[in-house]
């Protein structure tokens, strides 16, 4: 059994312990709900930051997600907030451009960074415009030229109507003009045949007072005639036609080129040539000039080169076609110098069966047009003499005749006169050896 301790002795008491106890657990009590509810506040704090924070996270992740899907909207074109859709059409849109394959480089189409591919895209589309832009300015720099032809194309058109009606009213002119001249020749054919008429009436009332006076003229007249056929076989003899080795038929060139649909060829003769516009040469086939100078066709120079020259197909054989490689020839012509012509005899060019009264003035005309020289008497300087038919020979005057037509006399010495230069100069040209050609050979060698 316990004993209480004295009052007197001093030292610690259960009393005292257990109140020391008390005290020590109050104490530490207090301290430990002071630090619970300390701790408790702070949690709550953190509670609530954390909270705020939260709330902060998820307005922010709701605004990337707004950000995103207008992102999104910029680059694909629909509202999306999964980066994998966008990814997945960029690169189908990627695809798509190679596939194509009509853009040339497609790295700027290879990121899927928006300002890039549109600053790509920016581009070529000012790279584009800019070629847009130099197209039109060329379209309208061709569109401007076509007008330009179109008015000078007017222009000559307009040009060669004025020239082809002005040309078709020289041609009017020309015609009226050998209408009236026809005209004229008739009616002076009719007049000399009228007076023919009145001659032969006359000489008929004439002749009968004089039948007697003819009866003695009739065997002179046998003579006259008999020599008359004498001089006509030895003018026969003289006629010369074009022999095998005549220098008129050599070649003065060759086609080089034909445009049978044209009516085109084009000659191996040109300026260097002394070659004239408006000459014209006869067309032989390649195998050469035949005898009597028949040609297949005539040519007419219309442009001249410097060693060609383009001509005009002004006529053509039946069946006939000029082809390259032909041969062409005129007689007049010579690259060399101008070739001399004797020109005698009488001419028929109008095929009436008689003398043209300028049949010789028209063929001299001929060769003085062609560039030819033409001289009045033979020598060794002429290179071709054009022989016309010779002149009838005239039948001699009587006394009786001579009395009643003063003039009979010098008619019959002038007749006289072209018959003997006629004969002289075929046989002096034989002698001589110079080509002699008859009307029609020299004609056909022109291309007539």
């Amino acid at each position: 059994m316990a004993q209480a301790k004295t009052p007197g002795r001093g030292g610690f008491t259960a009393v005292h312990v257990w109140m020391i106890g008390f005290v020590f657990l109050w104490l530490a009590s207090t301290v430990l709900l002071v630090w619970l509810y300390t701790d408790q506040e702070g949690i709550n704090n953190d509670i609530n930051s954390l909270r705020a924070t939260n709330t902060s996270i998820n307005r922010e992740k709701s605004d990337l997600s707004d950000r995103l899907t207008e992102v999104a909207v910029l680059a694909v074109g629909e509202e999306t907030d999964d980066v994998t859709v966008v990814r997945e059409k960029a690169a189908a849109f990627l695809g798509r451009v190679v596939s194509e394959g009509l853009v040339e480089d497609t790295t700027a189409f290879e990121t899927t960074q928006l300002l890039p591919a549109m600053d790509a895209l920016y581009a070529d589309l000012k790279s584009e415009r800019e070629r847009r832009l130099i197209a039109e300015g060329r379209a309208q720099q061709a569109d401007e030229q076509l007008r330009e032809q179109i008015e000078v194309h007017e222009r000559l058109k307009a040009d060669f109507d004025s020239a082809t009606s002005e040309l078709k009213g020289r041609v009017d002119s020309i015609e009226s003009s050998r209408a009236t001249y026809a005209a004229e020749r008739d009616s002076e054919v009719d007049g000399f045949e009228a007076k023919i008429d009145e001659i032969n009436q006359r000489f008929s009332r004439e002749s009968q007072g004089h039948r007697n006076e003819l009866a003695a003229e009739v065997q002179r007249r046998e003579e006259l005639e008999a020599r008359n056929a004498d001089f006509r076989a030895k003018v026969g003899e003289l006629q010369i036609t074009p022999g095998e080795l005549l220098s008129v038929r050599t070649a003065d060139g060759k086609v080089v080129k034909s445009v049978p649909e044209e009516r085109v060829a084009y000659i191996s003769l040109g300026r260097e040539h002394q070659l004239t516009s408006g000459m014209r040469f006869a067309v032989y086939p390649s195998t050469g000039i035949p005898p009597d100078g028949r040609a297949k066709g005539r040519i007419e120079v219309l442009r001249i080169y410097d060693r060609t020259a383009e001509c005009e197909v002004v006529a053509l054989g039946p069946s006939e076609v000029i082809l390259e490689g032909d041969v062409i020839a005129n007689p007049v012509y010579d690259p060399n110098r101008p070739l001399r012509f004797v020109i005698v005899g009488q001419f028929d060019l109008n095929a009436d069966g008689r003398d043209d009264q300028h049949g010789a003035d028209h063929i001299k005309g001929i060769v003085n047009d062609w560039g030819g020289e033409v001289l009045e008497s033979l020598s060794s300087r002429a290179d071709f003499v054009v022989a016309g038919f010779a002149p009838l020979v005239p039948a001699a005057v009587s006394a009786d005749t001579g009395r009643r037509d003063p003039g009979a006399a010098e008619r019959h010495r002038l007749l006289q006169e072209h018959f003997d230069h006629y004969r002289e100069t075929v046989a002096t040209a034989a002698e001589l050896s110079i080509p002699i050609l008859t009307q029609d050979v020299f004609l056909r060698f022109l291309g007539y």
